[in-house]
């Protein structure tokens, strides 16, 4: 085993307990692309427990093995570091798959048996983390049937711990996610709950504050005075991939916009928080920023805001179809993917 593995990092943070992490959407792009390569990397650097269990739940019928095979060509293609096969061996054994869909109660009942199962196998008793990397609309079934089932608010100051990982988007709309908001409370205790952006963990972005404050040239000509206006670009060269079923409900506004560039917008606009390790400081800061922004109205929406669609074209010098005819898009769309 390669020394360090599931074992001191060489910054010797604190790492959590034996935790069982269950990922809702395992076999969806955002698990995939980024939230097993990441997993991966944290083992790589020594930063998991040492007993870390993952185990990946969605519809998809899979077993085992078939999981660790999809996971392996995901870490092949997508991690930042390459597939180190004394590494991916340890990690594998970590991996595990249960068929869950979100929507039927007795799928819970047996992703529930599984845990204690492998609780027993392992002779462990896991602090759960519960990630929801799914569409919005699955939100709901899955905290309800987490909660019929007894992995939810009532672990509250047991023996284990059981926290929920919601990511983005947060509803459709401001209805909504009051309605997802109000939801999650019933079921799961606020202390429990995470609601998160994975943009804020990428490198560049958690760079903008130190960038900021911890730079005596920048900071002070960092003013209206010497800026004469900011622009946030995000530009990509993928398509919609499998993710056609969500995005073409969602569209690129809700999908990037008023999540991932409205924290950048803060982060690049907010005044130094009081301190910089305070999230709760630097939190309020960023509330100032957003209450502070004009409103768009109608007129505003008409004159300075533009909607499109890619269409068929190269990227790097590959044939690339246009959003229309992307599998899964409903025809005719009026869905944005340009805003």
């Amino acid at each position: 085993m390669r020394e360090g593995l599931f074992q001191e990092g060489e910054n010797r943070v604190l790492r959590p307990p034996s935790t069982a992490l269950v990922i809702f959407g395992a076999t969806g792009d955002l698990t995939q692309r980024k939230l097993l390569p990441a997993l991966y990397n944290l083992a790589r650097d020594g930063y998991l427990p040492a007993e870390f269990i993952i185990i990946g739940a969605s519809r998809s019928q899979l077993s085992d093995t078939e999981f660790r095979d999809r996971t392996k060509k995901s870490i092949a293609e997508f991690s930042r570091t390459s597939l180190d096969e004394e590494l991916w061996s340890s990690f594998e054994s970590r991996l595990f798959y249960q068929p869950t869909d979100g929507t039927v109660e007795n799928d819970f009942v047996q992703l529930r048996q599984r845990i204690e199962h492998l609780e027993v196998q392992k002779n462990e008793s896991f602090n759960l983390l519960f990630y929801l990397a799914t569409s919005p609309n699955h939100f709901s079934p899955i905290v309800k049937n987490l909660h019929h089932v007894g992995l939810g608010k009532q672990l509250v100051g047991g023996p284990k711990s059981s926290v929920l990982v919601v990511e983005k988007p947060f509803g459709f709309d401001v209805p909504s996610a009051t309605k997802l908001n109000d939801e999650l409370q019933r079921y799961f205790a606020e202390q429990q709950i995470f609601r998160i952006d994975h943009y804020l963990g990428k490198e560049t972005v958690q760079n903008i504050l130190v960038f900021r404050f911890a730079n005596g040239i920048f900071e002070p000509l960092w003013s209206r005075e010497h800026i004469d206006h900011i622009q946030i670009s995000v530009c990509e060269s993928i398509g919609v991939g499998s993710r056609a079923s969500y995005f073409d409900q969602s569209g690129i506004l809700r999908d990037i916009v008023q999540n991932h560039l409205l924290q950048m917008l803060a982060l690049v606009c907010i005044e130094p928080p009081y301190s910089l390790s305070s999230p709760d400081s630097i939190r309020d800061e960023k509330v100032k920023v957003l209450r502070s922004i004009r409103r768009f109205t109608p007129e505003t929406v008409r004159s300075e805001c533009l909607r499109a669609q890619y269409v068929q074209g190269f990227v790097d010098g590959e044939l690339v179809p246009g959003y229309l005819d992307e599998q899964g898009i409903a025809k005719g769309s009026h869905t944005e993917t340009y805003a």
